[in-house]
């Protein structure tokens, strides 16, 4: 198990679930604002994974990176 850096601070993540689904579906928010939508269990895991990378300043490695009004130029 790796130590994480002095630095590294959790990431708040808000999960929004569509209870008419009967696979997790809604909306993942990041702290940041940045959102996510998502459906299934395989989505889920995605949106957290790109909080995560958007928390360590990463860029997702598809490409997707959705953008707040803070980012925009």
């Amino acid at each position: 198990m790796t130590a994480l850096p002095t630095e590294a601070r959790p990431v708040r993540l808000i999960l929004d679930l569509d209870p008419r689904s009967a696979a997790p579906s809604g909306t993942l928010t990041a702290g940041s604002g940045a959102t996510s939508p998502f459906s299934g269990w395989v989505g889920l895991t995605r949106a957290i994974e790109l909080a995560l990378a958007a928390g360590r300043g990463d860029r997702a490695a598809d490409g997707n990176h959705t953008t707040t009004e803070e980012e925009q130029p």
